[in-house]
């Protein structure tokens, strides 16, 4: 059974990027592009990994998404390990994200092998999954 990620980027063009990136390790993708929508599927449909942007307009940045799904009423929600995805410098990003719950923090720009290899470290081994790129 093929496992799912949900990308929760606000750019299209960079969910695409990430897909390419990705594509070896034989995921199935949902995409969100906001972080509202990204909290509904994540509620709504079985997730394995979430990989979201630190700065997404709107009302809910990638912080405060990752504080509402580990604050969530389900335990499979608050147990999906989050990748934090940013190009933003300021030196204080890890640690506000780190302490807001995120699995791992990530500045962009990102090879293929350095993603790949996040994504291998933070989906859990299962007998059916092929993660070897």
């Amino acid at each position: 059974m093929k496992r799912t990620v949900l990308l929760v980027e606000d750019s299209n063009t960079i969910r695409h990027i990430l897909k390419v990136y990705l594509m070896k390790l034989d995921l199935n993708f949902l995409d969100a592009d906001r972080a509202e929508q990204g909290l509904r599927l994540l509620e709504t449909h079985p997730v394995d990994l979430v990989i979201a942007d630190f700065n997404m307009p709107g009302g809910m940045d990638g912080l405060e998404f990752v504080r509402r799904a580990r604050a969530s009423e389900r335990e499979r929600v608050r147990q999906v390990p989050v990748v934090l995805l940013t190009g933003g410098k300021a030196p204080d990003l890890e640690a506000k994200a780190l302490k807001a719950g995120v699995s791992e923090f990530v500045r962009k720009p990102i090879s293929i092998d350095a993603l790949a290899a996040v994504v291998r470290r933070n989906l859990a081994p299962s007998e059916n999954v092929d993660l070897v790129a």
